[in-house]
């Protein structure tokens, strides 16, 4: 498979190098450099922000409750934010983890509920 970057002339090198040592988090991969989904990756240094929150998928919009997801909003200076969705939340947390891990530099921001002005207590105090 040829791996794109989604910021374009922000290569990496040795994609398949990379990949090597890569973790699997659900349906996405991450590594040293770069986090991997759908084809493409998004290269570590360029993430600045991030931040977990709870969502709700529902497939092919259907009505109902619909499932309990987390979403990972990253700020990497485009336009629009890349959101990437696990179903576990401990699999968000180690999601997290290692895209901090490939660059100390991402500010992690604190979720908080645009109803009620606070924090969800179920979120995971140790990451958020």
């Amino acid at each position: 498979m040829a791996w794109k970057s989604i910021i374009e002339g922000l290569e990496l090198e040795d994609v398949r190098g990379d990949r090597r040592g890569a973790e699997s988090v659900e349906k996405y991969t991450v590594s040293k450099q770069a986090v991997y989904f759908e084809g493409k990756y998004l290269p570590l240094s360029q993430i600045r922000s991030l931040c977990i929150h709870p969502s709700v998928y529902r497939p092919q919009s259907c009505c109902g409750r619909g499932v309990p997801v987390f979403k990972i909003k990253i700020e990497y200076g485009a336009e629009k934010p890349l959101l990437l969705m696990v179903e576990r939340e401990k699999n968000a947390n180690r999601m997290v983890e290692r895209l901090c891990a490939g660059n100390p530099s991402i500010q992690v921001e604190e979720y908080v509920d645009p109803h009620t002005g606070e924090k969800p207590s179920h979120l995971h105090a140790g990451i958020m």
